[in-house]
């Protein structure tokens, strides 16, 4: 029996993006031998799936120093430690292909090999996002750039954004050109992929014009058949209930405010509270939930505006609230602010302050129905896009064979 061929996965050491990819490598198990990235911390989740080890970015580095929009973690030593350990698990392993989950030195190491890159990317790192991104609060020209009417401040921002781009991409030209590498000019470059999907609806986050090599892939969000039964049977079904997910790069630390007194009136479910922050009888924990399964019976979501997370509020048609740790959440939220499907409340400081945002959050009808969205990205349209993804990469197979 033919062997099939190798794709590998590097997925960001992160459990949403370790989803993402399991989500598409679902669709491609029938036809292809899967190989993950080995994560010692999210190793239960690979079951069933080849692993191999390779050197990666240390994810709680750069979620801290995201949290205060700093890249130094994207320094020469980091990428060219990740680059060449991917340079040398391609040439072991001979994949005939690799896709990248924020992957952010896997283009290099797949040109390195020679080997079709696919990468995955939110709407808003493409380089053909048609809004602007705001600057993030942890910025410190954030106040000032707020006290400036909208149109002025995208302006600036944007051409600041230029600028930035250029410096965090410097020691990737770096690296290019002492391994004799392309020439790329900015980091969006670096993210996109031989093939490039992204996860997202155009609604959301649309897109200019695309070229061929970019498709919308839709949202790849957890979610099983698994019921909560253990939860639903212990919900006052006299109470609005309140869904609380933090993924795995939430702050808990500001949700002590759902202790007060004014929250007994609600149904409290938290989702990783793994330092019980939020406690009493009003609240029910566990470590993980599937949330697809309890938003039906939600009357409201917080979270911390991850992409996995606001697509699973989006999908049951559930308003958000969130308290956002990064500028990527935030790039998020302002979007889901722009359309009236939720709120930031990082700057709320008491209970009665966040329970007046809940009430006004509850009961309110999207204007767009995201649930029918979502939907058209069924499992057999990411299969097409797949199929096409592959055409696509073979045929640059073949025409770099004929130069």
């Amino acid at each position: 029996m033919k062997n099939k061929p190798l794709i590998l996965f590097f997925p960001f050491n992160l459990l949403s993006h370790y989803l993402r990819c399991l989500q598409l490598a679902q669709e491609l198990r029938n036809d292809f031998e899967i190989a993950f990235c080995y994560s010692e911390t999210y190793e239960k989740w690979l079951v069933g799936y080849s692993t191999f080890h390779c050197e990666v970015l240390a994810s709680e580095e750069v979620m801290a120093c995201a949290e205060k929009f700093d890249f130094s973690w994207l320094n020469i030593g980091n990428i060219e430690r990740v680059f060449l350990s991917q340079v040398s698990a391609l040439q072991k392993l001979k994949p005939e292909m690799v896709i990248g989950d924020a992957a952010f030195t896997l283009k290099m190491a797949a040109e390195k090999c020679n080997v079709p890159y696919i990468s995955v990317i939110n709407g808003y790192m493409s380089k053909y996002y048609s809004h602007p991104r705001k600057l993030s609060k942890t910025h410190a020209a954030h106040k000032h750039l707020n006290n400036l009417p909208r149109g002025i401040a995208d302006s600036i921002t944007q051409f600041a954004e230029r600028w930035a781009f250029k410096e965090v991409h410097r020691p990737f030209r770096v690296l290019r050109k002492t391994y004799h590498l392309k020439k790329l000019k900015t980091y969006p470059d670096e993210l996109e992929g031989d093939h490039t999907l992204i996860c997202d609806v155009p609604q959301l986050f649309p897109q200019k014009a695309l070229p061929a090599t970019y498709q919308y892939i839709g949202p790849l969000f957890y979610s099983t058949d698994a019921k909560e039964d253990e939860i639903i049977e212990r919900l006052n079904p006299n109470k609005p209930t309140i869904l609380v997910s933090f993924g795995s790069s939430g702050n808990w630390q500001k949700l002590h405010l759902l202790n007060d007194v004014v929250f007994h009136e609600f149904n409290i479910i938290t989702a990783g509270d793994n330092g019980s922050v939020v406690v009493g009888n009003h609240v029910i924990s566990k470590p993980f939930i599937n949330n697809v399964s309890i938003l039906p019976l939600s009357d409201l979501m917080i979270c911390h505006g991850g992409n996995g997370t606001i697509y699973q509020a989006l999908f049951c048609n559930v308003p958000i609230l969130a308290i956002t740790s990064h500028f990527e959440q935030e790039w998020n939220m302002h979007r889901i602010e722009q359309l009236d499907l939720g709120a930031f409340i990082d700057d709320v400081s008491s209970a009665s302050e966040l329970k007046s945002q809940v009430l006004r959050m509850i009961g309110q009808k999207p204007v767009i129905d995201f649930r029918k969205l979502i939907m058209n990205y069924t499992s057999d349209y990411r299969k097409e896009v797949l199929n096409k993804a592959m055409e696509c990469i073979q045929n640059i197979k073949l025409n770099n064979a004929k130069i």
